[in-house]
């Protein structure tokens, strides 16, 4: 009756501490292209915030909530509201083709459970019908999935061998991952057809009844009615109608020329325009004169802030390739012109390529000179803007708090603004400490560093985020991290699991486990247990069988923490061969949990003799708690004294094999060593026993000696008590032999 309770008290617990919800999904869900699918998902209501929720596609989580969403993507949403009603339904908004697939929802309370639904994504077709003189072509497109069914029909009535199938048609691919397929008929005069509404008819997954296309046919029309009729006038008075306003541009255009040469002698000249100047990339400026009376002569200048300056004019002689080598860098004018009506457009363009150890402000100037009359234009800058290179690192101070450390290098010029912010969701911005280095080539390293309080990465949900911003960028950059972020060094390594040297039937096996380098100190630790030949994962609670000792967090040197996991387990041969124990680790830095096994346990009993007694001549030995079952017994007899011993035959040796409840093997072994002669010998008579067993590093040995009828166990020389004599009569070979 107490076993009986125990057992209820067990079940009880396991049930609501080490179990899981029911998850429920249907089989496959469907959804259109572009639009917002709901993947079903629920459970029974329970407490959760012990609730573990992750949907997986294709072997990845893309979405974890425990507590709060602490994985999550674009366009995936889960309505936090009805988890306590036991909905966690999956949103994917804008589907598209990829999203297709199975998606896994896992739900882990104690032990998890986990269902697959499968989205299945369809796109409806979109239909267009053309024409040329000899045929009409059916253009199906946007659809998914590829399998379809187009044909044509005449008047409503199927025509024979105009189907895709028929024609062995194959679809192609679009970049969205839909298809695209033509269809074609032949509707050439005197090929048998005849006028009346031909139809484009699809068939496919995503309509739910063929979707038609009709254009009406005319064998006298040029065109097909829904395109539009043209007659031989039309298209006359189209072509008129073209050329008189052709005529007329042209007659405005040269009025307004005429008239602007007359009235507007003053050629214009444009900005100085450049383009973004990067280290070792060609940088070109470029200046516009329009509308000028004559042929302008162009002239370049550029002056350093000294006051050096070099000209360069495109008269210059040099070979192709080369340029003007103008203070310590090389320069190439090219210039461009046209002419329309006596008027000069000109395009002159510098190129040179900045180096980044020539940084210098220079002032650059473009002048045109046309009929003795000048205009310039000038075009202050550094000729260099260098964009900066970023990296992060990552310490732990002796307090325990987290220092970010932003380095930006080689960036010019040097104004830029860094911010730091950090929060679950709503950012708060955050104080930090700038350092600038000059380089040789004048360019600018920047270190930017922020203290963040260590606990605060406890929650997988807390993100950090750096921002800079710098004129060689069209808008802001920023990094962003968090405790599972890739960059995160301080990840949990798991060492394997050192099992027992060997695992002792009905004795204690320990299991340890070291887990070390990770940061912050919010490590979760599970023993799982499956059983030998199953698949399934069973969460280990303590109880009698089990003892998990309290984990104790080691800070190491470098800030890191340690420790090491164990797992006591009073080991039984016959519910714990084969079976496997895992340890499973979570931490806010791991995006799956780490783990490591034990692999298949394989358990030893080792053999103790338990009885040694005597019936008249027979000698009786009992051996118990051993595993696995094969073993062996050797007796051996000496005449006269203790040496020349001989094996003693198997006729006289009876071998009982027992099994214990708890799964191991007991054994009685009688030995009849005793004959007619050895009654009638002077002498002593000697016996020994072995046992040899895959446990036993060396055999266990008894040694006997018979004297006046009486068996003595001898024992390192020394005779010993003699075994007390049985009242029962002596058993036959044949009968059994019970444990006393």
């Amino acid at each position: 009756m107490a076993l009986d309770k125990i057992f209820l008290l067990c079940w009880i617990c396991c049930s609501s501490v080490c179990s899981a919800p029911m998850v429920s999904v249907p089989s496959s869900h469907k959804a259109l292209l572009g639009s917002t699918a709901s993947l079903p998902c629920t459970f029974p209501p329970v407490d959760h915030s012990v609730l573990s929720i992750i949907w997986i596609f294709r072997d990845k989580e893309i979405l974890r909530y425990n507590k709060t969403l602490t994985i999550f993507q674009p366009r995936l949403t889960l309505d936090v509201q009805t988890i306590e009603e036991g909905i966690v339904s999956l949103s994917v908004s804008n589907v598209i083709v990829s999203d297709e697939g199975t998606y896994t929802c896992r739900v882990s309370y104690g032990l998890k459970q986990e269902q697959g639904v499968k989205l299945e994504v369809e796109a409806v077709p979109m239909i267009k019908i053309s024409r040329s003189e000899e045929n009409l072509y059916c253009s199906v497109s946007g659809f998914y999935p590829v399998d379809i069914g187009v044909s044509w029909l005449r008047d409503g009535k199927p025509i024979p061998h105009s189907s895709n199938i028929d024609k062995d048609l194959r679809p192609w691919s679009n970049a969205d991952g839909t298809y695209t397929l033509n269809n074609s008929l032949s509707v050439a005069p005197g090929g048998g057809q005849n006028d009346g509404t031909y139809s484009c008819q699809v068939e496919h997954k995503s309509l739910p009844k063929p979707l038609l296309k009709d254009l009406q046919l005319v064998y006298s029309d040029c065109v097909p009615d829904n395109e539009g009729k043209y007659s031989a006038g039309n298209i006359a008075g189209a072509i008129f109608l073209t050329i008189l306003l052709t005529m007329a541009g042209i007659s405005a255009g040269l009025w307004f020329l005429i008239y602007k040469k007359k009235y507007f002698q003053r050629f214009r000249v444009s900005h100085i325009h450049r383009s973004q100047m990067l280290d070792g990339e060609k940088v070109t400026l470029y200046c516009v004169a329009s509308d000028c009376p004559k042929d302008p002569q162009v002239i370049w200048t550029v002056e350093e802030n000294d006051g050096k300056k070099m000209e360069i004019t495109e008269d210059e002689p040099q070979a192709e390739g080369e340029g003007n080598m103008l203070l310590d860098q090389e320069f190439s004018v090219r210039t461009d012109r046209t002419e329309t009506d006596g008027r000069h457009n000109v395009t002159s363009s510098l190129s040179f390529t900045p180096e980044a150890s020539k940084i210098k402000k220079k002032s650059v100037f473009c002048k045109f000179v046309c009929d003795g009359r000048a205009k310039e234009q000038r075009l202050d800058c550094s000729f260099i803007v260098l964009k900066p290179k970023d990296s992060m690192k990552f310490s732990l101070s002796e307090s325990g708090e987290v220092l970010s450390c932003l380095t930006l290098r080689e960036f010019y010029p040097r104004d830029i603004q860094i911010r730091w912010s950090c929060g679950v969701g709503h950012y708060q911005q955050l104080e930090s400490n700038e350092t600038f280095t000059l380089n040789p080539n004048s360019s600018f390293n920047i270190e930017s560093e922020c203290k963040l309080p260590g606990h605060l990465f406890k929650d997988p949900g807390f993100k950090v985020r750096v921002t800079w911003n710098h004129q060689s960028s069209d808008g802001e950059e920023s990094r962003e991290f968090s405790a599972w972020d890739p960059e995160f060094p301080w990840c949990p390594w798991m060492e394997e699991i050192i099992n027992p040297d060997t695992l002792i039937h009905s004795k204690e096996g320990k299991f340890q486990c070291k887990i070390w380098g990770y940061f912050p100190d919010a490590l979760e630790v599970k023993w799982l247990r499956r059983e030998a030949g199953g698949q399934e994962l069973f969460s280990v609670c303590p109880s009698e069988k089990y003892k998990i000792p309290e984990m104790e967090q080691k800070r190491e040197a470098d800030g890191t923490f340690s420790c090491t996991v164990s797992l006591i387990v009073s080991v039984s041969a016959i519910t714990d061969q084969g079976a496997e124990f895992i340890c499973r680790v979570g931490h806010p830095s791991l995006g799956e949990p780490l783990q490591r096994s034990t692999g298949a346990l394989s358990v030893r009993g080792v053999p103790v003799v338990t009885n040694i007694r005597q019936k008249y001549r027979h000698i009786i030995m009992e051996i118990d708690q051993f595993y696995p079952q094969n073993i062996e017994i050797t007796w051996h007899k000496a005449v006269g004294r203790q040496k020349d011993y001989w094996m003693i035959s198997d006729d006289f040796i009876q071998n009982k094999l027992f099994p214990n409840s708890d799964g191991s093997y007991r054994l009685t072994s009688i030995c009849d060593g005793i004959d007619l002669m050895d009654k009638m010998n002077r002498f002593d008579l000697y016996f020994t026993a072995q046992v040899q067993h895959e446990t036993l590093n060396s055999p266990i040995q008894r040694d006997f000696q018979w004297e006046r009828g009486v068996y003595y166990l001898l024992s390192e020389g020394q005779k010993l008590n003699p075994l007390p004599k049985s009242q029962d009569t002596a058993p036959s070979n044949s009968g059994p032999v019970e444990r006393s």
